[in-house]
């Protein structure tokens, strides 16, 4: 991945909606022809990374939030057919797929992109979804003991070249074997997204890249330095990404003006509702009443992920803010993608620039 200081991605353009639960008209409508055309425009604009959601039902309401979705794996081939330099992520939930389908599957889009693929890898979460494929979902810490067997596999598939046999507590394999190697070496960057214990001390061991959610930039900072450690002591390096949503506009009042528009004015609450119950926040006794006020309008805005919102000078310090308590990048979610990333092209990437935070693009 590029060396700017601050990365930026964009982050589930491959699912109707983004990340916002909202009515609005203009929200973001997954066609193949809008995927192919925020990726060049991510591209040429030097960004790091495309990372899709891995849905395979919505979750209702007016909009069935995020119903229509593609195939992350089949979706990183194309994007990077279409595209020059970006990373493109699949987002794999391990219990789903048999690790030998896999890794042929990441190779093969690994050689599409020369090299530019790259594995989210989940170890599960949802268990309606779980549920279409007749698969329950496991015990919190026997999921990451999954994960961890089956990206060993994987790994092996991908560096050795002699069969194998593979006896585990999940999977009873026999000659394994696969060709051709990744072109990424020794295999694809690997990211995963971790709020539980279990699954930072997964990350630790595994990822590249490991995704927190920042709640507020003082107990972020506490956040990343502890994961950072954690990851030291193990003789590794993992950069550390949030989801981020953005609101820019002209003036900050604009850009207010557009949040309240979107996610309170036209939420879709039906699916804010299921996340809120889903992650524990109606019923927690713990947090006040203004503080699930205020993770609702989070949630409307971007399924909880951290909120940038304000004008161009505004976004950049806030930006700032992150890469100051060690935030390695965002994965970014906009309510248009290909409608509202040009603004960010042309005011934001030039003062991140000139900031420090990335570097000019060459060549675009």
């Amino acid at each position: 991945m590029a060396d700017n200081t601050f990365k930026i991605g964009i982050f589930a353009a491959n699912c109707d909606g983004g990340i916002a639960p909202t009515t609005v008209p203009e929200r973001w409508q997954p066609t193949w022809e809008n995927n192919v055309e925020i990726a060049q425009m991510a591209d040429d604009s030097g960004l790091e990374f495309m990372l899709p959601l891995g849905r395979w039902a919505g979750s209702g309401g007016e909009t069935d939030h995020n119903a229509v979705s593609f195939e992350t794996v089949v979706w990183a081939g194309g994007i990077l057919a279409a595209t020059k330099r970006i990373i493109a992520f699949s987002t794999l939930h391990v219990a789903l797929i048999n690790p030998v389908f896999a890794a042929k599957q990441m190779v093969t889009a690994d050689h599409m992109g020369k090299g530019r693929f790259g594995l989210n890898i989940v170890c599960g979460w949802n268990e309606d979804e779980f549920g279409m494929f007749g698969v329950s979902l496991k015990e919190h810490q026997r999921r990451y003991e999954q994960g961890e067997e089956w990206l060993n596999i994987v790994k092996r598939i991908w560096t050795e070249t002699e069969p194998f046999d593979f006896a585990g507590a999940f999977y009873d394999l026999k000659n394994v074997r696969g060709e051709p190697k990744p072109i990424s070496k020794p295999w694809p960057l690997i990211m995963n997204a971790a709020t539980s214990l279990e699954g930072r001390d997964f990350s630790a061991r595994n990822a590249d890249y490991l995704f927190r959610i920042v709640t507020t930039l003082d107990a972020g900072r506490d956040d990343i330095a502890s994961v950072r450690a954690d990851a030291k002591a193990l003789g590794r390096d993992v950069g550390v990404f949030t989801n981020a949503y953005v609101v820019c506009r002209p003036t900050q009042k604009e850009a207010e003006d557009y949040h309240h528009y979107y996610a309170v004015e036209h939420a879709d609450e039906e699916p804010i509702n299921a996340m809120f119950v889903g992650r524990g926040i109606r019923d927690n006794p713990n947090l006040s009443d203004a503080v699930k006020a205020a993770l609702w309008k989070r949630t409307a805005g971007g399924n909880g992920a951290y909120p940038i919102i304000g004008d161009p000078d505004s976004v950049v310090s806030q930006m700032q803010a992150l890469s100051d308590i060690g935030v390695s990048g965002i994965a970014m979610g906009l309510v248009n993608y290909t409608d509202h990333f040009p603004y960010i092209r042309d005011e934001v990437l030039p003062r991140l620039e000139r900031a420090g935070l990335r570097q000019e693009v060459k060549n675009a």
